[in-house]
């Protein structure tokens, strides 16, 4: 069994380089499947590609993709499609998810689950976030419970992984190449009856003020309940 871990990639030169190592050390400590690392570059300007070739380079088990397409999803999807692998993950570059959680995402798979994901909601999980963000995550998820009627809690959190029959038959059919990437292969999976499983995680935000996370709260909130809405429409 193989687990390919996607890390997408949008100007992360800044912390880069430690936290790929931080995920290839813990891999190497912790994982007993075979497993592989891509950098998914999503057309960055800053010294991205350059420290990407320089890792891939020096370690076997780290690959550089350049992705000529703005977007999460558009860097998720084209290292999901180009390599192969029993277990397709992806994390974000901040490791805001603690990767303590990896294993038992893993651990899921062998269970017979079709999608696993962490969950933030989960009771066990450990969680330190603005009081902004708690608003968000709660309102998104009364939102899909109320339109999509989804069992699903946490859909926006930033560790999942799939198996070989999502990737086959709903991937092709997700439309959004952005931040609503990963919510809609969710949804679309759950409609369908493929089997969900959520983690409990250790989440926080750990980007400082010189380095703050790409995401802008407020204005990603309302694209996502407006991506929502239109796959309400569509379902």
């Amino acid at each position: 069994m193989k687990i390919l871990i996607i890390i997408p990639a949008y100007n992360e030169a800044s912390i880069l380089k430690e936290n790929i190592l931080e995920v290839f050390n813990f891999c190497q400590s912790n994982l007993t499947i075979n497993w592989q690392i891509v950098i998914a570059d999503n057309k960055s300007v800053d010294q991205t590609l350059v420290i990407g070739k320089e890792l891939a380079d020096k370690y076997q088990q780290v690959e550089y993709l350049y992705v000529d397409q703005k977007g999460k999803g558009a860097a998720i999807s084209a290292g999901w499609q180009k390599y192969q692998a029993d277990i397709y993950c992806f994390m974000d570059a901040d490791l805001a998810t603690k990767l303590s959680a990896l294993p038992e995402l893993i651990s899921g798979f062998l269970q017979g689950y079709d999608i696993v994901i962490g969950s933030r909601f989960h009771k066990q999980s450990k969680v330190q976030r603005s009081l902004v963000r708690k608003l968000f995550s709660l309102g998104y998820r009364l939102v899909i419970r109320i339109l999509l009627g989804l069992k699903v809690k946490d859909l926006p959190c930033g560790f999942k992984a799939i198996n070989s029959e999502i990737k086959a038959n709903i991937l092709p059919k997700v439309e959004d190449k952005e931040w609503f990437f990963d919510s809609e292969l969710v949804i679309l999976a759950e409609k369908r009856g493929y089997k969900i499983k959520e983690i409990p995680v250790i989440w926080s935000e750990p980007r400082n003020k010189n380095n703050k996370s790409r995401v802008k709260v407020i204005s990603l909130s309302l694209a996502y309940f407006r991506k929502v809405w239109q796959l309400r429409k569509k379902l």
